[in-house]
C-alpha cells in the first residue's frame, strides 16, 4: 500500500492507500478493447476520447508490466555526478549509491549507443514524498545495484527543467490518469516513456523494475509499440490546430461557462469543490473583473467569501507570514507546509487587486505581511527571492509548524488554557498527528462572537494574542529551520515583480515600486547569457529559457511601464514578447512551444491556466496590450488568433483557463485606454490606478512621446487625462472624476 499523488492538470489530488496491484486485477480483463482503442487515428480523437486513452495506456502498460547540459559519456554513467551541482534537490541525492546523473542532451547518445533503458525521476527540493522516496528506495544498495546495471539514471529537478517534468508529466496523465511528485518513468533509449508512477515503496519499485527488465528481454518490440503509441497520444494533446476564422467572442460564450463553473463552486469553504484545495489567483482575479464588468453580486459574495476564508484559512502561516502551497482537506484547514515563490507572488497579485475593490483592511494586512516574508524568509543578497521553503524538518514534515502537548501548556503560559485552545480551534482530544496539534486561529467574521461567549473585549484578546504569538515564537527559534532552495527562478521572480506593482498601486507604497525596479534590473543583469534569456541560475549554473520565462517578464516589464512611465520598460517588453514569438514559433498552430528542447520525445504547447498561468495566455496578454499602445493591428490580430485558437478547449471548463478567460472578456465589452499626459502624469496615475479597473490599460508619460497613444497629446503646462476607444479618444480631462465617469466598469 502507498501513497499516490493524483493530478489532473490543473489541481492534484490524495488517493490515500490504493494498492497498485489492484488496479492491475480490475483492468487486466480490458487489454483487447484497449489495444484497439489507442490504434485510433489522431483525427478522430475528440476530448472525451482523449481522456479515456488516459486510463487505456495505463492498462496497456500494467498487461505488458504484469504479464510476462554538462557532457555525460560512458563512463560518467557509472558513478554518481550529482556532488557537482549546485540545485538543492540534486545535491540531496549526491550520496545515493544509483549512478545518478542529471538531464542532458548528450545523455541520449550515451544510451542508445549501450542500448540502455532509462529511468528519469523528476521532483525538487521542497517535496515531501520525494524525501522519502529518496531515504526509503533510493538510498536502497539493492534497488541501486539493479539501476546501475540495467538502466541509465537520469535526477532531474523539475524547477530547473520545467519542460522536461511537463513532457514526461503529460506522458503520465495520459498513461495513468495520474500524476505528481515525485515522478518516475522508465524510458526507451531515446527517451520515450513506456511506464510512469508517482511514490514508490522499496518493493514496489524492485518489481516493477524486475519485470520491465523481464519485458525488455523477451518482448523488446512490444514496448516499442507502446512507446510509440504513448507519443503519438502525448504530442496529440500538446497540438491545437490554427483555425480558418477567428473565434466568434461572446457574452453568451462567457455567461455560459460562468454558470457552468458555479456548479463546481463550494458554497460552504470557498472555492472550487476539491478534496485538496489549491489556491489559483489568477482565477479569483478574473472573476473580480468579471464580476465588476457584468456587476454580478453572486460572483462577488463567492469571491470574497473565498478570499475572506483563505485569510483566516490554514494555508496562510498567522506567525511568520507567506502561504503554504496547498491544503489536504476541503476546509481549508490542514496545509502541505511547503512556501513556493510563485504562490506568494500570485497572492500578492490577488489580494491587492480584491483591496482596491472591496477595501478589506484585512487585505491590505495580508499584502503587507506576505511581502515582509519574502524580504525577510526568502531573499538573497541580490535583492531577488529564493524559489521555496521545504516543508519538511528534521524528516519530518511539518514538525516546525506543528506543537505537542507540552508546548501548548508553555505557550498558554499564565494565561487561561481553554480560552487559548478554543481561539486557536486546538482539539486535544484530537490532535492533528501523533501527539503534535496546529493551531488555526479563529475566523475574524465570528471573532466579535467568540469575544462574546468567552466574556473578552477586543484589548483583552489583543494583549492574550500578544503572549501566545511571542511564546510560539521563543519555541521555533530554537528548532530546526526548513531548508531554502535558494536557485533564481527567472519566471517566478518576474511574477513578484508584477506582484509588488500591484500592491504599490493598490496600498500607496512607494517602497514597493522602488523594491520592483531594484529587482527587475537586478533580474534584467542576470537572466540573459550569450544574449539568450535564461530560466535559473545558481552560481556558475544555468538553465535555458522557457516560454513562462518570456512571458513573465515581459508582463512585468509592462507593468513598470504602467507604474513609472519610463517607455525603456515598454520597449524592453515589446522586445521580449517579440523574442518569445519569434523563439517558440510553432508552425502548426498559432501558439507558442513551451521550449525548444529538441532532446525531448514531443513537442511542448501548454494553454492551461493552473497553478501558475499558461505562459501562452500572458504572451496573448501582451500582445493585445501592445497592439494597444501602439495602434498596431498584427499585434491586434495575433492576439486574437492565440485566444481563438484555444476557444473550443475553454469550453465548459474556464475554470481552468482563467487568463484566457479575461482575454475574452477585454474582447466581448468594450476596452479601453487611459493615457495620463503631462507634468503631473505620476501623481494623477497613482490616484486612478487606486481603482479596480477591469478591462482597462493605464499608462502615462511626463514628457512628449512617439508612442501613438501619447503623440500630439502632450501639453507643458497642464496634465491630461485621456480616455480612448478603438483608436478614438474622448475629450480631454484634467479632473479625475470626470474622466473615470467615461469609463464604466471602475468603482
Amino acid at each position: 500500500m502507498f501513497m499516490i499523488q493524483i493530478y489532473d492538470k490543473v489541481n492534484f489530488k490524495y488517493l490515500s492507500k490504493i494498492s497498485f496491484f489492484s488496479i492491475l486485477l480490475n483492468y487486466k480483463k480490458k487489454i483487447v478493447f484497449i489495444a484497439k482503442s489507442i490504434i485510433m487515428t489522431k483525427k478522430n480523437i475528440d476530448l472525451k476520447i482523449k481522456t479515456l486513452l488516459r486510463v487505456n495506456f495505463y492498462i496497456l502498460i500494467l498487461s505488458f508490466i504484469y504479464s510476462c547540459n554538462s557532457e555525460v559519456n560512458i563512463n560518467s554513467v557509472n558513478q554518481n555526478q550529482l556532488n557537482k551541482e549546485t540545485s538543492l534537490y540534486l545535491k540531496q541525492h549526491a550520496q545515493n549509491p544509483i549512478n545518478w546523473q542529471r538531464w542532458t542532451n548528450s545523455i541520449f547518445d550515451v544510451s542508445k549507443e549501450l542500448d540502455k533503458l532509462i529511468v528519469i525521476s523528476i521532483g525538487y527540493s521542497s517535496c515531501h514524498w520525494c524525501h522519502v522516496m529518496e531515504d526509503e528506495t533510493f538510498a536502497n544498495d539493492s534497488i541501486a545495484s539493479i539501476m546501475n546495471e540495467n538502466f541509465i539514471n537520469i535526477k532531474v529537478d523539475r524547477e530547473e527543467n520545467p519542460d522536461v517534468d511537463q513532457a514526461y508529466m503529460t506522458a503520465s496523465q495520459l498513461m495513468t490518469g495520474m500524476g505528481g511528485w515525485p515522478l518516475n518513468v522508465v524510458t526507451l533509449p531515446d527517451g520515450s516513456p513506456i511506464y510512469a508512477g508517482t511514490y514508490h515503496t522499496t518493493s514496489q519499485w524492485d518489481d516493477i523494475l524486475k519485470r520491465i527488465i523481464r519485458l525488455k528481454k523477451d518482448n523488446y518490440d512490444g514496448l516499442k509499440e507502446l512507446a510509440k503509441n504513448v507519443k503519438n497520444g502525448v504530442t496529440d494533446v500538446n497540438t491545437i490546430y490554427k483555425r480558418e476564422e477567428n473565434g466568434d467572442f461572446s457574452t453568451e460564450f462567457l455567461d455560459n461557462n460562468i454558470e457552468s463553473w458555479k456548479d463546481k463552486w463550494d458554497i460552504k469553504f470557498g472555492g472550487d469543490l476539491a478534496q485538496q484545495k489549491f489556491v489559483s489567483p489568477s482565477k479569483y482575479i478574473f472573476l473580480l473583473n468579471y464580476a465588476r464588468v457584468y456587476k454580478d453580486e453572486e460572483v462577488f459574495n463567492h469571491v470574497k467569501k473565498t478570499l475572506d476564508i483563505i485569510s483566516n484559512s490554514g494555508l496562510n502561516d498567522f506567525i511568520e507570514g507567506g502561504f503554504y502551497r496547498y491544503t489536504v482537506d476541503s476546509e481549508w484547514k490542514i496545509p502541505h507546509f511547503e512556501k513556493m515563490l510563485y504562490d506568494q507572488a500570485q497572492m500578492i497579485s490577488m489580494y491587492s487587486q480584491a483591496y482596491k475593490l472591496y477595501k478589506d483592511e484585512s487585505y491590505r494586512n495580508i499584502v503587507i505581511e506576505t511581502i515582509d516574508f519574502l524580504n525577510s524568509k526568502m531573499s538573497s543578497k541580490d535583492g531577488l527571492y529564493y524559489a521555496a521553503m521545504d516543508a519538511d524538518t528534521d524528516g519530518e514534515e511539518g514538525k516546525y509548524y506543528s506543537f505537542n502537548r507540552e508546548e501548548l501548556d508553555l505557550i498558554s503560559k499564565n494565561t487561561d488554557f481553554e480560552t487559548f485552545t478554543s481561539y486557536y480551534n486546538i482539539e486535544i482530544n484530537n490532535p492533528w498527528e501523533d501527539d503534535r496539534y496546529l493551531l488555526l486561529p479563529i475566523s475574524k467574521n465570528y471573532e466579535t462572537d467568540w469575544l462574546k461567549v468567552n466574556n473578552l473585549s477586543k484589548s483583552d484578546l489583543s494583549f492574550q494574542k500578544g503572549i501566545w504569538e511571542s511564546n510560539i515564537i521563543n519555541i521555533k527559534e530554537n528548532r530546526t529551520k526548513p531548508r531554502i532552495d535558494d536557485k533564481i527562478i527567472v519566471s517566478w521572480n518576474s511574477l513578484a515583480i508584477t506582484g509588488l506593482v500591484d500592491a504599490f498601486e493598490a496600498l500607496n507604497n512607494q517602497d514597493y515600486l522602488t523594491k520592483a525596479i531594484s529587482m527587475f534590473e537586478e533580474l534584467k543583469d542576470k537572466s540573459f547569457k550569450k544574449g539568450k534569456l535564461i530560466h535559473t541560475y545558481k552560481e556558475n549554473q544555468f538553465q535555458d529559457g522557457v516560454l513562462e520565462d518570456y512571458a513573465y517578464m515581459a508582463k512585468a516589464s509592462m507593468r513598470l511601464f504602467q507604474a513609472t512611465g519610463d517607455e525603456a520598460y515598454f520597449n524592453f517588453s515589446k522586445e521580449i514578447t517579440d523574442d518569445a514569438v519569434n523563439v517558440f514559433k510553432d508552425d502548426e498552430s498559432d501558439l507558442l512551444r513551451y521550449s525548444n528542447n529538441n532532446e525531448l520525445f514531443t513537442k511542448l504547447i501548454t494553454v492551461d491556466d493552473g497553478v501558475i498561468p499558461s505562459p501562452n495566455s500572458i504572451i496573448a496578454e501582451q500582445l493585445f496590450n501592445i497592439g494597444h499602445v501602439i495602434f498596431d493591428d498584427e499585434y491586434l490580430n495575433l492576439s486574437n488568433r492565440m485566444v481563438s485558437s484555444v476557444q473550443a478547449v475553454i469550453d465548459n471548463n474556464i475554470n481552468s483557463y482563467s487568463v484566457w478567460a479575461n482575454n475574452i472578456l477585454n474582447r466581448v465589452e468594450s476596452f479601453y485606454e487611459i493615457a495620463v499626459i503631462g507634468p503631473e502624469s505620476k501623481i494623477i496615475t497613482d490616484e486612478i490606478t487606486n481603482y479596480f479597473t477591469p478591462n482597462t490599460i493605464v499608462v502615462q508619460s511626463k514628457t512628449e512621446s512617439d508612442l501613438p497613444l501619447f503623440i500630439d497629446r502632450f501639453f507643458e503646462d497642464e496634465t491630461y487625462i485621456y480616455v480612448c476607444q478603438n483608436k478614438t479618444c474622448q475629450r480631454p480631462e484634467t479632473n479625475i472624476n470626470l474622466a473615470l465617469e467615461q469609463v464604466p466598469y471602475i468603482n
